[in-house]
């Protein structure tokens, strides 16, 4: 099946109780409330997809949508330097990665810089600008919607 058949689904990760993690959940809303988007998407403000509901929402999203191309979106903590860098990821993201969650999921991932990772990891998420991460989701939902058409997300990166 070439990937232009197949059915895209997001997948967006995080929780909006913490300024840092809220980047995913906004992008699936910003997503979701596009009427013309293309895609199911699952992770939004109002229903996020968490470290505590990842495995059943990671389960449900593979057996409802088998063969899908399976797009994750996740806030990550990087070196300061790369504070809003948005990296597009050929073997999808590691959700939870911070509480030492090893399990990669999706085809492709979409991960953006909110945080240093020199220091505590809670603590920098909870501390990250949230209007520089609400930002960042503007970015990261307008880079998905320009590369639907081609599905090249490398070449829409800004």
């Amino acid at each position: 099946m070439n990937v232009l058949d197949r059915q895209l689904v997001v997948v967006c990760f995080g929780t909006p109780s913490i300024a840092g993690d809220s980047l995913g959940p906004e992008v699936g809303s910003l997503l979701r409330d596009d009427k013309h988007f293309p895609a199911f998407v699952y992770g939004t403000l109002d229903r996020p997809v968490t470290g505590r509901n990842m495995h059943e929402w990671m389960h449900f999203v593979k057996e409802a949508h088998a063969g899908a191309l399976l797009l994750a979106v996740d806030a990550c903590l990087g070196d300061a330097g790369n504070l809003g860098r948005i990296s597009v990821r050929s073997d999808g993201v590691c959700p939870a990665a911070v509480g030492g969650g090893r399990k990669r999921f999706g085809d492709v991932g979409i991960v953006a810089v909110v945080g240093d990772k020199h220091g505590d990891a809670l603590t920098e998420l909870m501390q990250a600008n949230a209007l520089y991460v609400s930002e960042l989701a503007h970015k990261v939902a307008d880079m998905i919607k320009a590369a639907i058409g081609g599905l090249d997300f490398a070449a829409a990166v800004f």
